[in-house]
């Protein structure tokens, strides 16, 4: 597979498109409850993503997934448009790799507590 050069339109589009996917599809999104949320671009053409809290990075690979499985849900993504790449370390929850249109993209989140928890965590907070 050949990855996407950086500073390219279709890199940026990329980009875009996962935000979109992140934060615009579903109630709760993807990344409810996730706090300090950052994206950086990398030395190698691609994307890095952290966060704390929030979804496990699994959880986050498995909905970008479903989504592109899935045009009821999202245009923004088409089947074999995310595909998941093992990073060879011993705990994949805690760092994953993924190819979004050929743009590499790290999900580096940071103390996780998975998607549920975070969800119920932020009701909670707007309950008080």
């Amino acid at each position: 597979m050949t990855l996407e050069p950086r500073w390219t339109p279709h890199h940026y589009e990329v980009l875009g498109r996962l935000m979109s996917a992140l934060f615009d599809t579903g109630a709760p999104g993807i990344l409810e409850g996730a706090k300090n949320f950052r994206f950086w671009e990398t030395a190698n053409g691609g994307f890095s993503l952290t966060w704390e809290r929030g979804p496990h990075a699994m959880e986050v690979v498995g909905e970008l997934l479903e989504l592109a499985a899935d045009a009821e849900r999202t245009r923004v993504f088409r089947p074999g448009d995310v595909v998941s790449v093992h990073n060879g370390e011993a705990d994949p929850s805690s760092c994953t790799t993924v190819h979004i249109q050929n743009v590499r993209i790290l999900i580096r989140p940071i103390d996780t507590i998975g998607h549920e928890a975070a969800v119920a965590e932020a009701i909670a907070s707007l309950a008080t």
